[in-house]
């Protein structure tokens, strides 16, 4: 359950299944140019289909304060960069570096408007990234988020 405080300062209880909410995975790994949109195509979870596996995009289908958070793995040997993207603005980033197999992890929380989007892009600099997002069926590389307050 999830509690919405309203202008007369009371609360009113929702019902989970109207809190957006989605969780995905990649399968499989992946090679991108640079600002293109990681598609997380293994969906577990989706409340509200505010997450789209074929455009990778997050849309929030209502206003209010959600929680995201990714992790990418890095090909063997590599370093990636990868960023969270909210409408056209880059928000943070995760760099992952090593002569193994790494994860970079990120979580925000960001207050969007009905129909912002959010996204994991790719970034690369030839000199510090390669463009390889590494994961299999043990799903390494995730991307999830959550409607937290209204």
């Amino acid at each position: 359950m999830f509690l919405k405080k309203d202008s007369a300062k009371t609360c009113e209880l929702l019902n989970k299944k109207k809190i957006p909410a989605f969780s995905a995975v990649l399968t499989k790994q992946i090679s991108l140019s640079t600002n293109k949109v990681v598609k997380f195509n293994k969906v577990f979870t989706n409340i509200q289909n505010g997450y789209n596996p074929t455009t990778g995009i997050f849309t929030a289908p209502i206003a209010g304060v959600y929680q995201f958070s990714s992790v990418v793995m890095s090909q063997n040997g590599k370093t990636l960069i990868a960023s969270l993207w909210h409408n056209t603005i880059k928000i943070a980033s995760m760099y992952t570096t090593s002569s193994t197999f790494q994860t970079g992890s990120l979580s925000m929380v960001l207050d969007l408007k009905k129909r912002d989007q959010i996204a994991v892009k790719s970034y690369i600099n030839s000199q510090y990234s390669s463009n390889i997002f590494y994961s299999d069926s043990n799903n390494y590389s995730t991307f999830s988020g959550y409607l937290i307050a209204k």
